[in-house]
C-alpha cells in the first residue's frame, strides 16, 4: 500500500523532461534563439546591456560569448535604452530584424525597438530605433516582450506584460507597427494579472500561444509561493488572430491556459521562452530558468531546451 501511494508522487516528478545538453556558456534570460538561414548556426539573444549574443553550431553547444548587438544601446530617448530587454528575432526579404523592449523595471511607460543585421554577427546590427509601438499609463497594456509572427500573407506583433495583458497588432513592414487598433488575445483576470513574454508559432491545422506567467525574477531575496514562480502556458486557435482557448476550451481571455512547463526537479521558474524549428529535433521550447544546484539570481541563470511531443494537437515536454 506504501508503494502505491508513492506512485502519484513519483508521477508528478516525471511530469517533465529534463533541459537538454547545454555546454559552454549556458547563461541566457529571456533568449531569443534564431538559426543563420546560409548555415543554421545558432545565435542566442538575451536580456541585458545592448542585447547580450552567443552563438553555437548545434542548440546544444559549445556555446560561445560574442558580445552585444547594440553595444552603445538603443537610439530611443527613453528610460532603460542601455539596458534592453526580451529580443525577438526573424528573417525576412534577406535581412534579419531583431525587435526588443525599452523599459525600466515596474513601468507602464515602455517603448519597443527593432535593429536589422544581414548576418547577426556582433558588429553588424544596424539600430532604427522605435517601431511606433509604446505605451503610457493611459493605455491597456504595457508595450515590452515583443514577438514577430506571419498569419498567411500578413505579419503580426504580439507583446504585453501585466496589466491587460497580451495584445497583436499588424505590421506596416518591418520596421513600423501599422495604424490598426491592437487586438487583446490574451487575459489572466486573477491577482496581478501576470502573464507576459508572447511567442506564436504554427503547428498543424492551429497557432500555438505561448506565454509565461507568474513571478519572473527576485527569487532569491523574496521566493514566491510554490507554484506561483514562472511557468510557461499555451493556448490555440485555428485563425492565430484570436479565439485561443486552453486544452478544456477555455477562453485565454477569461484567465484560460494549459501548463505547458513548470518548476520540477533542480529546474526552477522556467519561462522566457520561445519555439525553434531544428533540423534534428523538429520543434524545440527554448527558455531560461533557475537551476537549484547553481543559484536562484538571473545573473545565474541558464538556458534550457526541451523536444516538443504531440499528442492530440497539444504540445508536451
Amino acid at each position: 500500500m506504501k508503494m502505491l501511494a508513492l506512485l502519484p508522487l513519483l508521477a508528478l516528478a516525471n511530469a517533465y523532461s529534463n533541459p537538454g545538453a547545454c555546454s559552454g556558456d549556458c547563461w541566457t534570460h529571456d533568449p531569443g534563439l534564431y538559426q543563420r538561414v546560409s548555415d543554421g548556426k545558432y545565435f542566442r539573444f538575451a536580456t541585458g546591456g545592448g542585447v547580450h549574443i552567443a552563438s553555437a553550431d548545434s542548440i546544444k553547444g559549445p556555446w560561445t560569448v560574442d558580445g552585444y548587438a547594440l553595444p552603445n544601446g538603443s537610439s530611443i530617448d527613453h528610460p532603460g535604452s542601455t539596458n534592453l530587454w526580451a529580443p525577438d528575432v526573424h528573417y525576412e526579404n534577406n535581412k534579419y530584424y531583431m525587435y526588443y523592449s525599452v523599459s525600466t523595471l515596474g513601468s507602464q511607460t515602455s517603448v519597443i525597438g527593432v535593429a536589422s543585421s544581414p548576418t547577426m554577427e556582433v558588429g553588424s546590427w544596424t539600430d532604427h530605433g522605435t517601431t511606433g509601438l509604446s505605451s503610457t499609463p493611459e493605455k491597456p497594456y504595457n508595450a515590452i516582450d515583443a514577438n514577430w509572427v506571419k498569419i498567411g500573407d500578413t505579419s503580426y506583433m504580439n507583446w504585453g506584460s501585466y496589466w491587460h495583458n497580451l495584445y497583436q497588432a499588424p505590421m506596416e513592414s518591418p520596421l513600423k507597427l501599422g495604424s490598426q487598433e491592437p487586438t487583446n488575445i490574451a487575459y489572466n483576470a486573477t491577482g496581478t494579472h501576470n502573464i507576459e513574454a508572447t511567442f506564436i508559432f504554427q503547428h498543424g491545422d492551429y497557432y500555438y500561444l505561448t506565454w509565461s506567467a507568474g513571478k519572473a525574477a527576485g527569487y532569491e531575496t523574496n521566493l514566491p509561493a510554490p507554484g506561483n514562480e514562472y511557468r510557461v502556458v499555451v493556448c490555440r486557435s485555428e485563425s492565430g488572430t484570436g479565439g485561443f482557448v486552453d486544452k478544456n476550451g477555455k477562453s485565454c481571455l477569461e484567465s484560460g491556459g494549459t501548463t505547458l512547463l513548470e518548476s520540477h526537479g533542480n529546474v526552477y521558474g522556467p519561462g522566457g521562452q520561445g519555439i525553434v524549428n531544428d533540423k534534428d529535433l523538429g520543434l524545440v521550447l527554448y527558455y531560461h530558468y533557475a537551476d537549484k544546484t547553481i543559484g536562484l539570481a538571473k545573473e545565474k541563470y541558464q538556458f534550457g531546451w526541451n523536444q516538443l511531443q504531440w499528442a492530440d494537437g497539444w504540445p508536451s515536454v
